[in-house]
């Protein structure tokens, strides 16, 4: 195997990395970059030898595996490498009559490579004869020798891999993919869901697919997701009618807790305010810390408060002391590594220190869910406990479903966008598409929001 970095940054720790599929090379994944992240490519599966030094140092490793490359990488990775798998057009069963490439076809595919037969192999991966893409596809690529010698040595390796090394998070399947059929697709999924729970999404595509766009759709754009908190600040607390319900549920759990005055608080996520201003005046506490994605005036519910600004994940890891209380409410669910987080918030906490938090679960705006490249990645509540009680002794959790309901779907709409959530991550289909699917299901148009609300104790 050949593992190769496209985008690095000495101060990343977090890696973006990509197995390729067979016959491309960098040219075709050169463009996906992400801020904060590196990138890295692996092609070449003529050997299974995988340089984990390349991956080392990495605390957040999200793994984008193609065609080829989802038996590439169930070949060499196991779950503790990664923090999340995602699988595009492909399965771990390369040539398999049911569940991969016939065997028939991927044998003939080997036996029969020439340069002919290796361009009408790309126009199909492509579903089209585009020149610029035939091009792309096929710049830096190993010679017709070389992928021929690959496709024998798959063929031979293949049988005696494990297909289950890997929890894969998503796979998306192309209805249209005449490489790896769409239904021996679904077969193999399936048979892996039914273990690990796999996601399935079909998109009508050819085998192709730009894996730019799985990968914004998985990563969030933190600076986005910012600006636009950061634009709806003056419609943000009498628009955020269900964060105001989930800030209220935090508070009681709060002041039930009887927790003396003059603790030392850490608040992630605060925003406007909308949980600040519950919580400080049944706390009293001596100071405050702050961290979010953009500036805030001081509240001055503390005799010290302290703002940080930037990205949480990072910043934890450089704040000192030690904290009586961590709060976030409506933010951890943007975060790309939820077991480290819990392990941060245990190491920031005193022994008897409590964190304190709100998420969202799956089937959160699922309304929306049509009209996005993929569905946000929100975690069950069953993983999200188990995540915690790695760093926690005590962790309890209770879920609870807020509906809102609107008149029109212009006005659901409208609410969204006058408290910033739902856009981070890009649609399909022009608005008025998006307008029309939301009247068809009929009045009033909900929007649903799936609450967690999370209290861990006794940081191991």
């Amino acid at each position: 195997m050949r593992i190769e970095l496209l985008h690095h940054d000495s101060s990343n720790r977090r890696l973006i990395l990509i197995f390729g599929g067979w016959s491309t090379a960098a040219p075709l994944y050169r463009h996906i970059v992400r801020k904060g992240w590196d990138t890295a490519l692996v092609t070449d599966y003529s050997d299974l030898d995988f340089d984990r030094q390349a991956i080392a140092g990495y605390d957040t490793i999200y793994l984008y595996a193609w065609s080829m490359g989802v038996w590439g990488a169930s070949s060499v990775l196991e779950n503790a490498d990664i923090t999340m798998a995602f699988a595009v057009n492909g399965t771990p069963f390369p040539a398999d009559d049911a569940r991969g490439i016939p065997v028939g076809i991927f044998q003939g595919t080997a036996e029969r490579l020439d340069e002919r037969n290796l361009l009408k192999f790309r126009k199909r991966i492509l579903g089209s004869s585009d020149a610029s893409m035939l091009s792309l596809i096929s710049q830096g690529s190993a010679s017709v020798a070389e992928l021929k010698e690959e496709l024998g040595a798959v063929l031979r390796m293949s049988p005696s891999i494990k297909s289950d090394s890997i929890r894969w998070r998503r796979a998306y399947i192309g209805n249209d993919d005449r490489i790896f059929p769409a239904e021996n697709q679904v077969n193999a999924w399936n048979e892996i869901s039914a273990r690990a729970g796999t996601d399935i999404f079909r998109f009508d595509a050819p085998h192709y697919i730009d894996l730019k766009t799985i990968v914004d759709s998985t990563i969030p754009d933190m600076e986005k997701v910012g600006r636009r908190f950061a634009e709806s600040l003056d419609t943000y607390d009498s628009a955020a009618d269900a964060q105001t319900i989930i800030a209220d549920r935090l508070s009681q759990r709060i002041d039930s807790m009887h927790l003396p005055s003059g603790a030392r608080i850490l608040e992630i996520g605060q925003g406007s305010g909308l949980l600040t201003r519950r919580y400080a005046p049944l706390l009293s506490p001596a100071s405050i810390e702050f961290i979010d994605l953009y500036q805030m005036s001081p509240f001055g519910l503390a005799p010290h408060e302290i703002y940080h600004l930037g990205d949480a994940e990072v910043l934890l890891d450089d704040l000192g002391g030690e904290f009586d209380l961590i709060l976030s409410g409506s933010t951890i669910q943007w975060f790309r590594n939820i077991p480290r987080f819990f392990c941060q918030a245990a190491s920031l906490l005193a022994p008897t220190g409590r964190l304190v938090c709100s998420t969202f679960l799956p089937g959160t705006l699922d309304v929306l869910d049509a009209f996005r490249p993929s569905p946000m990645l929100y975690l069950p509540e069953d993983e999200l406990k188990g995540y915690a009680l790695r760093s926690f002794e005590n962790v309890a959790t209770e879920e609870e479903t807020i509906t809102l309901e609107f008149d029109s779907a212009k006005a659901a709409l409208h609410h969204l966008r006058r408290t910033g959530v739902g856009g981070a991550f890009g649609r399909f289909g022009s608005l008025r598409q998006l307008i029309s699917s939301l009247e068809k299901q009929g009045r009033p148009v909900k929007l649903r929001f799936n609450a967690l609300y999370l209290v861990a104790s006794s940081p191991k």
